[in-house]
């Protein structure tokens, strides 16, 4: 039986893999960024959370449409990544699929069930 939380990189492909690799560090800093604002949340500066989400969504929105459009060769019908990745969750595409799960499991160590 499949687990359907880790992704298969063979099916995602060399080229796909390697442009992921590439484009590593800039999709860190929008994780990184990310973990901060959950654990700015549970400080004494929580009241920090409201201008720092409507930041975080200004970046979160830029980066689905540079690194994930180059990632899954496609302009987005989305604003945010975790939509875009919960569509290709169930593509017919292998590729485009195992590539949303590889990329929702990071969002998913964060913060769980979040895709």
């Amino acid at each position: 039986m499949q687990n359907h939380h880790l992704s298969e990189t063979r099916l995602i492909g060399f080229w796909n893999v390697f442009v992921l690799l590439l484009l590593g560090p800039v999709i860190a800093l929008v994780y990184a960024l990310y973990a901060f604002g959950y654990w700015l949340s549970d400080t004494k500066l929580g009241f920090l959370v409201y201008p720092y989400s409507i930041a975080f969504a200004v970046v979160n929105t830029a980066h689905n449409w540079t690194v994930c459009t180059v990632l899954f060769r496609e302009f987005p019908r989305e604003f945010f990544t975790t939509t875009r990745l919960k569509r290709h969750k169930s593509s017919p595409d292998p590729w485009r699929r195992e590539q949303a799960d590889m990329l929702g499991g990071f969002l998913n160590s964060q913060d769980g069930g979040h895709y």
